[in-house]
């Protein structure tokens, strides 16, 4: 869901000009002496970073539509010295601190703390960004500033210096669990820029410009020139049923494809359910008769099988292959307090929705691989040690079985967490209707960790949840990661005879000790919920943790992405929550 909050104040007067004053300097991020740094001027010295793209790109419309979508190729671009960003907290309410280091080969530069006029939180570098859209006649269609992160999956390597292959995220931001997260470009690499745009008035064959700056703050900062902060771009508006492969024949499909909820009574089928639950494509009641199930709309069917899986434990773990795993062969996992809480009818009953999360704080990655029994649909799970990348141990951990719900059809691990709503003396009220998944890991919590992991995706120990037919498979969640699980539907608490008051969720990952890691202390988390309202209109208030309202910020992320959402971007959030 990586919400991305960013504040759309401008800097004060005062702010700009201690701005200016800092200057990002050559000397500063390559630690020359404090007489040349005093020598400064007040705007930075030149860096080598400029904005960069080509001249000429399209925008793209459907027939008849008057509406036009561009991602056209803007990036920022680092020939010479890489730069690396740091941001971390100390807490869930501290105030985030963003540092930037040039990287020259192996050699880091002088550390320097970014102003905090210009850190969005997590996010990157506050109103960083600008995109203007002019048409032929130079009437704006669209101007607006956004949060400047050189996050992206689409680098390019723009000279023979640095690295072979990009190293940071390829994504910027953070939850209110995030503890610190990096963003950069490396050496003699280039940044795709996050400037998606979503145009209305706009029909096939219209000509437009685009200008795409680093604001002149952030600008200054960096030291970039200005004639390197700003990109103009000749935009041609083309056909997009004629500029894509398959065309616009069979785009809409069959509800049960999972392409469009065409055929479809979505009315119908969202009748009632809570903001969350619809943001998942939930399902008020699974007894509506008549109905095209949908992928993006089948989470009932999900929710009735997972009532129908087996809740077990799974087979007891085991010594590891050696006398003791070391402990920097360990990971260490942690569970965060829910978030995300709210109430919802569904099914006839009152249930209490929320989101779990647990990670690995290190300092090696949990790995769990299953291997099939003959002629069953259970395996046999193992944890596997590594030591400077390579494997050096194994335990029996428990118990992998398939799970053959829509949505699903993968292998689930259950021994990983156990989610419970308890009173506040600790007794058992009731437990989550789900108790086994897969392993993936959704989101970054900690890259500053010892061992953390910039991106698993190119690490090969990639999660591969498994179909019917495997006879082997690895979950994982490396260094610095976890995975959140939204609980909602028949996987939430049934509050039925339930009565008003306070209470506890409790999460706890590792839950039969089978996985061996650093420490267990850190694997139970509580947080604080107040139940009301009556049958059919259940009510819930979630305390402050640490000063941070989480469900404030679950509501205005909901509504950015619903926002989002509506208009096409593609903008991707920092937390993937999921239901597997």
């Amino acid at each position: 869901m990586n919400k991305r909050m960013s504040s759309r104040s401008r800097l004060t007067a005062v702010g700009l000009a201690g701005v200016m004053a800092l200057g990002l300097s050559a000397a500063q991020l390559t630690g020359a002496s404090a007489a040349e740094d005093a020598a400064a001027p007040a705007a930075a010295p030149e860096s080598d970073l400029k904005i960069m793209g080509p001249k000429n790109v399209d925008a793209y419309a459907y027939p008849g539509e008057n509406f036009a979508f561009l991602d056209s190729a803007r990036y920022l671009a680092a020939p010479e010295l890489g730069y690396e960003f740091a941001t971390q907290r100390t807490s869930y309410g501290a105030t985030p601190v963003m540092t930037v280091t040039t990287v020259d080969g192996k050699q880091r530069g002088k550390t320097v703390t970014v102003p905090q006029e210009l850190v969005d939180g997590m996010n990157g570098l506050k109103d960083g960004l600008r995109v203007k859209i002019v048409n032929s006649q130079g009437k704006v269609l669209f101007d607006d500033k956004r949060t400047l992160c050189t996050g992206g999956y689409d680098t390019q390597r723009v000279a023979p210096t640095g690295p072979g292959e990009p190293s940071y995220p390829t994504w910027c931001g953070g939850d209110w669990f995030t503890r610190s997260v990096v963003f950069g470009i490396d050496q003699g690499w280039a940044a795709n820029l996050d400037a998606f745009v979503d145009l209305n008035g706009v029909k096939i064959g219209h000509k437009l410009t685009m200008t795409t700056a680093i604001t002149k703050p952030v600008a200054q900062f960096l030291g970039i020139p200005e004639d390197q902060r700003v990109l103009k771009q000749k935009v041609t508006v083309r056909n997009a049923c004629t500029s894509y492969e398959w065309g616009c024949e069979g785009m809409a499909g069959e509800p049960r494809e999972g392409f469009s909820t065409v055929g479809a009574d979505v009315a119908e089928l969202m009748q009632d359910v809570s903001p969350e639950t619809a943001a998942m494509g939930g399902i008020q009641d699974p007894g509506v008769a008549e109905r095209t199930p949908n992928l993006f709309l089948v989470d009932e069917l999900e929710a009735e099988a997972d009532a129908k899986a087996s809740r077990e434990p799974g087979t007891n773990g085991a010594a590891p292959k050696v006398a003791a795993p070391k402990a920097d062969t360990l990971p260490d996992l942690v569970a965060e307090p829910a978030w995300s809480v709210g109430a919802e009818r569904q099914g006839g009953k009152d249930r209490l929705t929320f989101n779990a999360h647990e990670w690995n704080a290190g300092p090696a990655p949990l790995v769990v691989e299953g291997f099939r029994r003959p002629n069953s649909a259970v395996m046999d799970a193992y944890q596997f040690f590594y030591e400077e990348g390579e494997q050096v141990a194994s335990a029996k951990t428990g118990t992998m079985k398939f799970h053959a719900a829509p949505g699903h059809n993968h292998w689930h691990f259950l021994d990983f967490a156990q989610y419970d709503l308890v009173k506040t003396n600790g007794d058992l009220v009731t437990s989550s209707g789900k108790q086994s998944w897969c392993l993936v890991p959704t989101n970054a919590v900690d890259m500053l960790a010892e061992g953390a992991v910039w991106r698993p995706e190119s690490i090969g120990l990639d999660s591969a949840c498994g179909g019917k037919e495997a006879t082997w498979m690895r979950e994982t969640l490396p260094v610095g990661w976890g995975d959140t699980y939204s609980q909602y539907q028949t996987e939430a608490f049934d509050l039925t005879g339930v009565p008003n008051g306070t209470y506890k969720i409790r999460i706890t990952v590792n839950p039969n000790g089978n996985l061996h890691e650093v420490t267990a202390d850190n694997n139970v988390s509580h947080r604080k919920v107040i139940l009301g309202g009556k049958p059919g209109a259940r009510t819930v208030k979630v305390p402050k943790i640490d000063g941070v309202d989480t469900e404030l910020y679950a509501e205005m992320a909901f509504e950015a992405d619903t926002a989002r959402a509506a208009v096409g971007t593609t903008t991707s959030s920092t937390t993937l929550s999921h239901d597997h």
